[in-house]
């Protein structure tokens, strides 16, 4: 029986390398396609040509020539985050967010509808956009503070030569009195001179012959722009907003310049705030602005210059055709990620208790099928992201694909963990827990590429973070970290190894912190701060060291010291190139952390009216923590039984609990964040819980095992 337990075993490390090596084949395939050149196409002369609600589904040949022209003629390309608010756009949304730099807000009537743009007055030398007071009051509705005005300040003070034409391009190019240097109604060779022209293209319409003949007006404009341009000028354009109707879509982004035209091969637009090939922020195009004409960049802005990636396809239509798919594939997954959580959620709570109350009248094959099932839970999360090794997107019915690739990956990926032997009784967890573990760092290591298809991962429509982990995914990765480091721990602990196994938790959760936190892998400050104290209270326990007061301090001080260190050394890096640890950091020095502070623990407390799942994460985080301190009073006989063989489980669980806790007070996800842990975490303990009070085969050995806590011997 342990030559047969030991092929079984065999046989699942096999299984899990090749899944791990797909991921890894996977990340190598379409890295390999990457450019390795950091070039800036914006150069002056510039002009952006903004057109709100512009979509690549517009971009056809038989719809906007001009601008289809444009595509074929090489021009670089990328879909742009346009969002800036909760709901429907409005076109002030968009040019007030270009003019501040930080996704502003345009005002709104008593009902919710847009308020068209303000006229711009004539002064003589210059030009005053009308209602300008409104305009930046109207930002008290945004939650980022931003001050309209920033952008055309900072061009002002550096060349002094801004053009805007339009209304909308007059709002961009306003400086914080609403004054605007040089303003004209209509296009002219006299407009164009200034090494930055911004000209507002128009709206597009809702729906129906209005839409087309919009489209239509838009394209005739942009083509007697381009016929104006020489060779030596660059121009940029770019969707300002969504299209109307409230549907999140991505904008468009085409740059044609003298940089582009240099390239054999036409590119996709890439910028170090998303990281992301093709997938560009409507913020980011101040900052490009900016660095076009060499002018120093305002503290507050939140955006980086535009650069050329990888190439894109030289067809035009396949190109409309992928970069319309980000839109769809986000769109797809934004309808099913929450139901997904829910689903799982719930079905993890019902199972496991009617588990609870029937388990000792239960049939033989009613075990087996409640063990496959907890099984099939236990390897969900990591399934979640070897998902987009599928490329489900493709599919003419995303909606249908998605959800049967997620069936087939939990059923591949649940293979080698059943092969398993039940004992010891921290086996199953461990290789769960690897497989988590491994393929998450090896996706951060290759720039999270597996994130971008995956209903736990970011979304390019609504912004926020788009490379790194993600509250979610950490969740996930700190309960896999401190799993795999407490079943290794059982392991060596087993074989009288306690220093061992103090080192193997340590090693582990040094592994852990690294990924989660440094700036080109995780870039996750606030998990750093969470998973730290959970690694050190692992390695103090397995250790046999008690938590003091004076002991737990410490282990937050070196959490702080540990996360502001890595904080510093982003800082120290080019702005363009910073994340989130390096912008805290200038925030602090600005004096403006605090309100990052604040609207995250705003964030972190709106979470616990989060319905049903934010009510019942609580409920079961509460049970976990009364079970865990006062064992023998709530913890139940298969409870006891499970911490009996696998004497580290209780110290990883006070770990976790630690971890989730923290993650939850410091991250704006908040109670979200404690639930994507618990289904990750109660597949595997339940799992064990039952083999526990399982009678025991044949073909299973007791665990050798010395209690947590008394010393064992080093061998």
């Amino acid at each position: 029986m342990i030559v047969g337990a030991g092929r079984r075993g065999g046989i699942a490390v096999g299984w899990a390398a090749v899944l791990v090596c797909l991921v890894i084949g996977s990340a190598a395939v379409q890295i390999a396609g990457r450019s390795g050149a950091d070039v800036r196409p914006v150069r002056a002369p510039v002009v952006v040509i903004g057109v709100a609600g512009l979509a690549w589904g517009d971009i056809r040949a038989d719809q906007t020539p001009h601008l289809w022209r444009l595509l074929t003629g090489g021009a670089a390309t990328g879909a742009a985050t346009v969002r800036t608010t909760g709901g429907s756009a409005c076109a002030s949304d968009g040019w007030l967010s270009l003019s501040a730099g930080q996704a502003g807000v345009g005002p709104r009537t008593d009902d919710g509808e847009c308020v068209p743009l303000p006229a711009v007055r004539d002064t003589g030398g210059g030009a005053r956009v009308g209602r300008w007071d409104r305009l930046v009051d109207s930002q008290r509705r945004s939650e980022f503070s931003p001050r309209p005005g920033a952008l055309g300040r900072a061009l002002s003070e550096h060349e002094g030569c801004e053009t805007a034409i339009g209304p909308g391009a007059a709002i961009a190019l306003a400086r914080p009195d609403g004054t605007v240097g040089r303003y004209s109604a209509t296009v002219d060779d006299s407009a164009l001179r200034c090494p930055v022209t911004v000209i507002d293209g128009g709206q597009v319409v809702e729906s129906g012959s209005g839409r087309l003949n919009s489209l239509a007006r838009i394209d005739a404009f942009a083509g007697g722009v381009l016929q104006r341009l020489d060779d030596e000028a660059t121009v940029l354009v770019q969707g300002v907003t969504e299209p109307p109707g409230g549907t999140p879509h991505l904008a468009v982004s085409m740059v044609r310049g003298p940089v582009t035209a240099s390239r054999h091969d036409p590119a996709l637009l890439t910028v170090t705030s998303t990281r992301w090939g093709g997938v560009v922020r409507l913020l980011d195009v101040p900052s490009t602005l900016l660095d076009a004409v060499g002018a120093p960049e305002p503290a507050e802005f939140s955006g980086a210059p535009i650069s050329l990636g990888r190439a894109r396809p030289t067809d035009a239509t396949r190109t409309v055709h992928e970069l319309g798919a980000v839109t769809t594939t986000d769109q797809v997954l934004r309808r099913w990620a929450g139901l997904l959580l829910l689903t799982v959620a719930a079905a993890q709570l019902v199972l496991f208790a009617v588990a609870a109350f029937v388990w000792h009248r239960s049939s033989g094959r009613w075990r087996r099928g409640f063990a496959g099932a907890t099984l099939a839970f236990s390897v969900l999360p990591v399934s979640v992201y070897l998902v987009s090794l599928t490329r489900w997107w493709h599919s003419p019915f995303p909606d249908v694909s998605l959800w049967g690739a997620l069936a087939v990956t939990v059923a591949v990926a649940v293979v080698p963990v059943a092969l398993l032997p039940a004992r010891p009784l921290w086996q199953a967890p461990l290789a769960v827990s690897l497989l988590t573990f491994s393929v998450l760092v090896v996706d951060a290591a290759t720039g999270t590429l597996l994130h971008r298809a995956s209903p736990f991962g970011p979304s390019a429509l609504y912004g926020g973070r788009y490379y790194g982990f993600g509250n979610s995914t950490f969740a996930v990765f700190s309960v896999a970290a401190l799993v795999l480091a407490g079943a290794a721990a059982a392991e060596l602990t087993a074989r009288g190894r306690r220093r061992a196994a103090t080192t193997a938790v340590a090693v582990i959760g040094a592994v852990a912190v690294a990924v989660d936190t440094w700036p080109g892998w995780g870039a996750d400050v606030g998990g750093g701060l969470a998973l730290i104290p959970g690694v050190a209270v692992l390695a103090l326990r397995i250790a046999g060291v008690r938590l003091t007061p004076v002991r737990l301090a410490a282990v937050g001080s070196a959490a702080v010291a540990v996360v502001a260190a890595v904080g510093v050394a982003d800082w120290l890096r080019p702005p363009a190139s910073r994340t989130h640890a390096g912008r805290f950091v200038q925030e602090v020095l600005d004096g403006q952390a605090w309100q990052l502070v604040e609207r995250k623990a705003g964030y972190a407390l709106g979470s616990l009216a989060g319905g049903p799942v934010a009510w019942g994460t609580a409920l079961v985080l509460a049970l976990l923590v009364l079970t865990l301190a006062w064992p023998g009073r709530f913890s139940p006989a298969w409870f006891d039984a499970a911490l009996r063989e696998w004497p580290t489980l209780r110290p990883t669980l006070v770990a976790i609990l630690t971890t989730c806790v923290i993650g939850a007070v410091v991250n704006d996800y908040g109670i979200r964040l404690v639930t994507f842990a618990l289904i990750t975490l109660l597949p595997i303990v339940v799992l064990c819980c039952a083999r526990a009070t399982g009678e025991a085969s044949a073909d299973t050995a007791s665990p050798r095992s010395s209690p947590v806590g008394t010393r064992g011997t080093e061998s």
